[in-house]
């Protein structure tokens, strides 16, 4: 609860110095510029990489043995966009995919692993396509906030692939974890990580998953790109496939309740390196928020509709710990 009041505090105070440095004003200017063809085409987009999202999921989880309908997951990745609008960054909405899906399968800790993979091959495409677009971008290459940022989510995400997918870095970083949680997860914790192992050896898989990802992502910058031009943005594809990339990427921080605050500032101040007003910048970003919290309402209806039909969803579960009968073979390490 604790930490609630503080992610909502530092929510509010993020939003609150955004608003006070720019007009509202300007950015209903912006919006009364839409031209709705350009808007239709972001919006399709947008679902597009939805779409996509769902895809990439489900050849993860068949690289794990673990096969489920396009339509299932689909109604998963909707519900947990629903609670991740309440939750710390999509961070909590990662917690809601495995919470849904754990039930649902004997192979609890292999699903819990696809989330993790899910995220990481997710993480990848979107900074490799940040920098590569950088590269192509050369008015940013001497801002030092653009490129420190950059270089390093890559040195972080880089070091935490590679304690992922090896079995003794792995280990090593296990032992800095607390005593008593490693005592209530560490069982749970390693079954998740050898399941990870067990993709490595199937690499075609990492590879869909990869290039299904890159398509998502190119459909996400799209997305904002026809966006920008339906607000009268006159900003190239270029600026769109550079920027925001790295700020969807910071956005993952758990910092703020469902990124807000954190997105908008990291949109305003990435853009703003390639001509864009922070009215602008903002008005694209509230495009991104209505668009993500749209699919969490349609999730938070199918939800709601679930739970008359079925048991409702148990977070112990994922937590390590699961129904009685769950729990005969997955002992902790005592």
């Amino acid at each position: 609860m604790r930490k609630l009041v503080i992610r909502g505090t530092v929510t509010a105070v993020l939003l609150g110095w955004l608003f006070s440095q720019v007009e509202v004003a300007s950015i209903e200017k912006v919006f009364a510029q839409t031209r709705p063809l350009w808007l239709a085409l972001a919006v399709a987009l947008n679902l597009v990489s939805v779409v996509l999202l769902i895809w990439r999921w489900r050849v993860l989880l068949r690289g794990m043995g673990i096969t489920r309908s396009f339509a299932h997951l689909t109604r998963v990745t909707f519900i947990s966009t629903f609670f991740s609008m309440f939750l710390p960054s999509s961070i909590g909405g990662d917690i809601m995919k495995m919470a849904l899906l754990v039930p649902d399968t004997d192979q609890r800790e292999a699903a819990i692993s696809s989330v993790f993979i899910d995220r990481m091959v997710g993480m990848a495409v979107t900074i490799l396509t940040g920098i590569l677009a950088i590269l192509f971008l050369p008015v940013v290459w001497g801002d030092q906030a653009v490129m420190g940022t950059l270089a390093l989510a890559t040195l972080l995400f880089a070091l935490g692939v590679v304690a992922l997918f090896s079995r003794t870095l792995f280990r090593w970083v296990t032992h800095l974890a607390p005593g008593f949680l490693w005592r209530r997860f560490g069982a749970s914790i390693l079954k998740a990580h050898r399941s990870i192992i067990e993709l490595r050896e199937r690499p075609h898989f990492l590879l869909a998953a990869g290039l299904i990802s890159l398509l998502r992502q190119v459909a996400v910058c799209l997305s904002v790109f026809y966006a920008g031009r339906a607000f009268g943005i006159a900003a190239g594809p270029v600026a769109y496939f550079a920027m925001i990339p790295i700020a969807l990427a910071i956005t993952v921080l758990p910092v703020t309740i469902n990124g807000l605050g954190l997105q908008d500032h990291a949109m305003v101040l990435l853009l703003a390196t390639v001509g864009m007003t922070s009215a602008e910048a903002l008005s694209l970003s509230i495009f991104l928020h209505v668009m993500r919290n749209l699919v969490g309402l349609a999730g938070g209806l199918w939800f709601a509709v679930g739970r008359q039909r079925g048991p409702a969803v148990d977070l112990h579960v994922v937590a390590g710990g699961g129904t009685a009968h769950e729990n005969d073979h997955l002992q902790p390490v005592r």
